[in-house]
C-alpha cells in the first residue's frame, strides 16, 4: 500500500467509526453510500475492500431499518484482497440530498467512504469524490457549498468528479466528516511546511542583505582609496580621513559597526554621509549630483 493510499485509508477507517448524531442520520448515510458507490448496480450500498467501511454500511443500514447482507469475493486483480459488497434486501431511493445539516454530514460521510479519496498532505493537497453521473458531482458540490467548503468539478477518464484542493478546505471537510486524526496529521504537515518556508525566506533575505552589504562595502572602500589618491589623506579633514581609514581597514563591517568604531562615536547616518562625501571626491564634475560639505 502506498503512502498516499495509507493516509486516505486511515481517514476512511476513522470516518467509518463516527457515531450518528441523530436517529435520522443513518438513512442519509446509507443513501449517500449507495448513490456514490462504484458498483454498477444502483441498489448495492457499497463495494469496498475495507472491512471498516463494510461494517459501517451494515451498521448504518441496520440503524435505518434496512435489511442488508454482505458478500465476500476475491478480487481478480489482487488475490490477497477481498471485495465486500453490501446490498439491501429491498430497493430504496437514493436521489434525495438531505435538508438537515446533521444528515448532510452523514450523507457526505457515506459518499466519501463509497467514492472518495484524499492525497497524503506531505505530497499534495487534494480530496476528491469519483462520481458516476454529472448530477451526482453537482449535488456533492452544492452540499459542500452549503457547509462552507469550496469544491470544483472536473472529469477523469470520461467520468465526473468533485474535488477540493485548498488545504484549509480539506481540513474543514475532514473535520466535518469526523476524521480528527487525519486533520491533526494534515495540520502537522502544514505547520512543518510553513516553518520551512519561513526559514527559507529568512535565509534568502539574509543572504540578499549580506550580498548588498558586501557590494556597498566594496564601493565605499574603492571610493575611500580613490579619495586618498586624489587629494591625500591629510587634506580630507579629520572626519573623512577617519571614515576612509576605517573602511579600508575593515571592509567586512557594516556602517553601524564602523560608526561604533569612530572616535568620537557617530551615528550610522553620519557614517553614511561621510561615505557619500568620499564617493564624490575624485569623480568627474558631470557625475556629481550635488556638492557635499566636508565634516570637520
Amino acid at each position: 500500500m502506498t503512502v498516499a493510499s495509507r493516509y486516505s485509508g486511515d481517514a476512511k477507517d476513522e470516518i467509518a467509526r463516527v457515531r450518528f448524531e441523530r436517529s435520522c442520520c443513518p438513512g442519509a448515510f446509507v443513501r449517500g453510500m449507495s448513490r456514490f458507490s462504484s458498483a454498477a448496480h444502483s441498489q448495492i450500498i457499497v463495494a469496498t475492500e475495507r472491512s471498516a467501511v463494510a461494517r459501517a454500511a451494515l451498521a448504518g443500514a441496520k440503524a435505518a431499518g434496512i435489511d442488508a447482507v454482505a458478500d465476500r469475493k476475491r478480487t481478480a486483480r489482487l488475490a490477497d484482497r477481498t471485495m465486500l459488497t453490501v446490498r439491501p434486501e429491498m430497493p430504496f431511493s437514493t436521489a434525495m440530498v438531505p435538508a438537515r445539516s446533521c444528515c448532510r454530514r452523514a450523507w457526505l460521510r457515506g459518499a466519501f467512504l463509497a467514492s472518495g479519496s484524499v492525497s497524503d498532505p506531505a505530497r499534495s493537497y487534494h480530496l476528491e469524490f469519483f462520481c458516476r453521473r454529472d448530477d451526482d458531482a453537482r449535488a456533492l458540490c452544492e452540499a459542500l457549498a452549503s457547509l462552507s467548503v469550496d469544491a470544483g468539478m472536473s472529469r477523469r477518464r470520461g467520468r465526473p468528479l468533485a474535488y477540493v484542493k485548498d488545504a484549509e478546505s480539506i481540513a474543514d471537510l475532514l473535520g466535518l466528516m469526523g476524521a480528527t486524526q487525519a486533520v491533526f496529521a494534515l495540520d502537522n504537515v502544514r505547520a512543518v511546511r510553513q516553518t520551512k518556508n519561513d526559514i527559507r525566506r529568512r535565509v534568502n533575505s539574509e543572504s540578499a542583505n549580506a550580498a548588498r552589504a558586501a557590494s556597498s562595502s566594496a564601493r565605499h572602500r574603492e571610493a575611500a582609496m580613490r579619495a586618498i589618491r586624489t587629494v591625500g589623506l591629510s587634506r580630507l579633514g579629520p572626519a573623512l580621513a577617519q571614515a576612509a581609514q576605517l573602511r579600508i581597514a575593515h571592509p567586512e563591517l557594516t556602517l553601524a559597526e564602523l560608526a561604533a568604531r569612530a572616535r568620537p562615536r557617530v551615528t550610522k547616518a553620519a557614517m553614511a554621509y561621510r561615505m557619500r562625501a568620499l564617493g564624490l571626491i575624485g569623480k568627474p564634475a558631470r557625475t556629481r549630483r550635488g556638492s557635499v560639505k566636508r565634516r570637520r
